[in-house]
């Protein structure tokens, strides 16, 4: 069969070298963890009218994917192994939102697919610098931390970037938690704790 050609096409992101003034095209993301956090924030892009794609939910638990599938349509995935095969790690950002003691396991599964991508962290109480260590030396992070009213939209959110994280990874996140309320950008880690205590 000479079928095997078309398809040796590599798929890579190739987001950076988009024309100048053409219409690049829509960002990507791709979740870890399905919960209630995920969901508020996939609605809340569905009802602004965002351009960004949902790639994916890597959700362990099937009640919880047939739930996201059936509310948003989205592509869902038990194992991060079985998104990579369905491309859906091909992103430009991994927004991890699983439980904060779920995080370190979840970082060092997501190493060998999170090269190219920025990764957004949702979890309270666990240092970039801690992730981009699970990560293997990741620079690409991004710590969003909402606060419980970002369930219903009307929240606010600390955001604080490692220094190497370019502008367009910024904006993304941005894009993302205003679609949970307020952004306040932070360069100062400790400072997003207080964002979120001050708001409540």
């Amino acid at each position: 069969s000479g079928m095997s050609a078309s398809n040796t096409r590599s798929t890579t992101s190739t987001s950076s070298t988009a024309p100048i003034g053409g219409a690049s095209p829509p960002q990507r993301l791709c979740f870890v963890g399905g919960g209630n956090m995920a969901s508020a924030l996939i609605g809340g892009l569905i009802r602004a009218g965002s351009t960004v794609q949902i790639a994916g939910v890597v959700e362990t638990l099937a009640e919880q994917r047939a739930q996201l599938t059936e509310r948003f349509n989205v592509p869902t995935f038990a194992s991060l192994a079985e998104a990579a095969s369905a491309q859906a790690l091909e992103v430009d950002a991994i927004v991890l939102a699983v439980k904060p003691q779920q995080l370190q396991p979840a970082a060092r599964e997501l190493r060998p697919y999170a090269n190219g991508c920025a990764v957004i962290s949702l979890a309270a109480g666990i240092r970039a610098t801690d992730i981009a260590r699970w990560l293997g030396g990741h620079e690409r992070i991004i710590r969003a931390m909402p606060n419980t009213p970002a369930l219903v939209g009307a929240g606010i959110t600390g955001l604080f970037a490692l220094p190497k994280t370019p502008e367009d990874d910024r904006r993304l996140a941005d894009e993302l938690m205003s679609a949970a309320g307020t952004t306040l950008w932070v360069n100062s880690e400790p400072l997003i704790d207080a964002v979120t205590a001050m708001s409540g």
